[in-house]
């Protein structure tokens, strides 16, 4: 009856050994899995932190963008009334160089009458 105790003793504790091994593996597997999460969360990070620079890169570009459209449209506005003051002096030379011609028209033949 002593070998058979011996050999239920050998086998309880190669049951319990098996038992210690599976648990051994399973935390192992659990570990991998965790350290591949971990790796994941991290890559995943880099990729936010590159989205956020991209993003800001782009509303500095829009804000840019919107800027010299702001400055265009004022050089625009400066053109349109540097035009609207030529246009006006043009108008004003034409009118004085009509009123020359006049007075020219009205002095020429008392010029010549004089002569």
């Amino acid at each position: 009856m002593n070998e058979q105790a011996d050999l239920g003793d050998l086998l309880e504790a190669r049951r319990r050994i098996v038992a210690a091994f599976e648990g051994i593996a399973g935390g192992a597997e659990a570990l991998a899995a965790r350290a591949a999460l971990a790796a994941d969360n991290e890559r995943l990070r880099g990729e936010i932190e590159e989205e956020r620079v991209a993003n800001a890169q782009l509303r500095e570009r829009v804000r840019a963008l919107r800027e010299r459209e702001t400055q265009r449209l004022s050089l625009e506005e400066e053109v349109e009334r540097l035009r609207a003051q030529v246009q006006a002096l043009r108008a004003a030379q034409e009118a004085e160089r009509a009123e020359v011609d006049a007075v020219l028209s009205e002095l020429i033949p008392l010029v010549e009458e004089a002569q």
